[in-house]
């Protein structure tokens, strides 16, 4: 009786490379992979203003260092890397798109290197089919989707902890690969991320220790070739912040690890449930699949990296979403190596999950556009109007016809679709980003009324004069700044003589009380918001 033969990761230096089936070809052409990439990068990164959040905290951050010409590394909590990169794409930029569309490309050209560099680690850990496979991977991962499309300063750690991997696996065969592991030191350290630069220099050190394919003599001088690399520039850098009299806790944005008070070591692993799917099931499934041969660059690295970035992160003050970025990659590409040994029913389920959920939420966005572009159901218009959504009633036509060839070419797509391993993780990618990108089609306008402070800010530009000053009371930094913005007018904190005050009230507040001598001029909030509430007042006489 002839059994299964089972995969047998010894027999090869890189490990589980035996996994990935050699006869195994993309589903489509190079050239389709990569416009599916691009469908997914650029929807979302123009066409709005900076929104409530992380997006707008980031340009913010941008728009005080290009007002006042402070260097970044100057500005408190500011890690340079992404904000020079964002100041140069929205300078190259500026003749056709606004500053925040210019500043937000600069999320998409560090997700665009972390996808290259994945997929090259990927080729090198388990063979030149799983690069596309970890690239649809990691795209596919729903923690990344929101967080990738805004102005988010840890996408440069995301790219530059993409490189380091890929440094690190490929020590063995390519020399060369220390000059990556050492630039990719280098570029974690501008961006922020010192800790995590010394976590993967120091998991790589424990690879020669541990795996027989990082002790030969290349291996270790291309080891230290990287890490003297880094050490070399980190020293440079730091010699130049002392010059400058920069304090490092604040360039190496070492407030993430400082103060206690809001420590919460489950927090990364309880959200890596639906931020990371469908990659950790795939990865969870690749290490049992390994577990007896599981001393394997290609499951040693991931699982290694995986477990030191999350045992780093439970000391992080104030974890948020956007900072776990990094956590996809490992689970990335452990997740291509499972894909390609993935059981057919298995492979079915999650091809059918991703046809019954995306083909849903396309039925519902449609379902949506009639609400607020025709007016029925006449009830989901009235919720739309409530929660702020302006134009309800209105027909686009240049929305209905793009979403309608968006419809159409996902209906094409799953039509044309090949049989193949990449098959499941293809579906699902692509179906993702059918829903962004039919989101963005249908809804961008109407949400970025929500989601930014433009009305509030073209309310105080109508009012006040251009040359007056408007001081504020109550009103929180970042919205302050953003209303600077919008309006151009100049807003200051506190009793600073202005002639013109705006307050902010929460939910449930009662209407400040202002001294006689000030009139109120107008009162409003941002489309649909219940919490925040402003006021603006001028000075009688004026």
């Amino acid at each position: 009786m002839s059994s299964k033969r089972q995969p047998n990761l010894s027999q090869h230096p890189q490990g589980v490379r035996r996994w990935v089936p050699r006869c195994c070809a993309a589903t489509l052409s190079q050239l389709g992979l990569l416009l599916l990439c691009a469908a997914w990068l650029l929807p979302g990164l123009v066409g709005h203003a900076p929104w409530k959040g992380g997006d707008g905290d980031h340009f913010v951050q941008l728009w005080l260092l290009l007002q006042s010409d402070v260097a970044p590394q100057a500005a408190v909590a500011t890690p340079p890397l992404y904000y020079w990169v964002a100041a140069v794409t929205a300078w190259l930029t500026s003749p056709i798109l606004a500053l925040p569309d210019g500043a937000r490309l600069a999320s998409g050209v560090f997700i665009a290197l972390a996808l290259f560099f994945v997929a090259r680690t990927a080729r090198t850990l388990y063979g030149a089919e799983a690069g596309w496979a970890a690239a649809l991977t990691l795209l596919g991962c729903v923690g990344l989707l929101v967080r990738g499309h805004e102005l988010n300063a840890y996408t440069a750690q995301f790219a530059a902890a993409a490189i380091m991997l890929y440094g690190v696996a490929g020590l063995p065969q390519n020399p060369r690969s220390g000059w990556a592991l050492g630039i990719g030191a280098t570029l974690m350290l501008l961006a922020g991320g010192a800790a995590e630069a010394a976590l993967i220099l120091a998991l790589a050190g424990a690879l020669s220790l541990l795996l027989e394919d990082y002790r030969s003599p290349a291996a270790r001088r291309a080891l230290l070739w990287g890490a003297g690399l880094a050490l070399a520039a980190s020293a440079a850098w730091l010699a130049y912040l002392a010059t400058q009299a920069i304090p490092f806790v604040r360039v190496l944005n070492l407030e993430r690890w400082l103060g206690g008070e809001g420590l919460r070591p489950g927090y990364f692993p309880g959200i890596l449930a639906w931020y990371a799917w469908p990659a950790w099931p795939l990865a969870a499934w690749a290490l049992y699949r390994g577990r007896r041969q599981w001393r394997t660059p290609g499951v040693v690295l991931p699982l290694g990296a995986l477990a030191g970035l999350l045992g780093l992160y439970a000391l992080a003050a104030h974890p948020g979403e956007e900072q776990g970025l990094i956590l996809l990659l490992p689970l990335a590409l452990l997740g291509s190596a499972g894909l390609f040994s993935l059981r057919r029913g298995a492979a079915s389920a999650l091809l059918w999950f991703a046809l019954m959920l995306f083909g849903f939420m396309g039925l519902l966005l449609w379902a949506y556009w009639s609400a607020h572009d025709l007016g029925h159901p006449v009830r989901l218009a009235a919720r739309l109007a409530k929660l702020g959504m302006t134009g309800v009633g209105e027909l686009r036509p240049w929305a209905l016809a793009l979403g309608l060839v968006v419809t159409l070419i996902w209906v094409g797509f799953l039509a044309r679709v090949d049989r193949s391993p990449l098959r499941p993780i293809l579906v699902w990618t692509a179906s993702l980003t059918f829903i962004w990108v039919l989101l963005m089609v249908l809804f961008q306008a109407p949400l970025d009324r929500r989601l930014s402070y433009v009305s509030v800010g073209e309310a105080l530009a109508a009012r006040v004069p251009p040359a007056a000053c408007i001081q504020t009371h109550q009103v929180r930094s970042t919205q302050r700044l953003l209303l600077a913005y919008h309006s151009d007018r100049w807003l200051v904190p506190g009793d600073a003589g202005c002639d013109w005050l705006l307050r902010e009230t929460r939910r449930n507040e009662p209407e400040p009380r202002v001294p006689d001598d000030w009139i109120k001029q107008w009162e409003g909030a941002r489309p649909g918001d219940r919490f925040d509430h402003f006021h603006l007042y001028a000075r009688r006489g004026q």
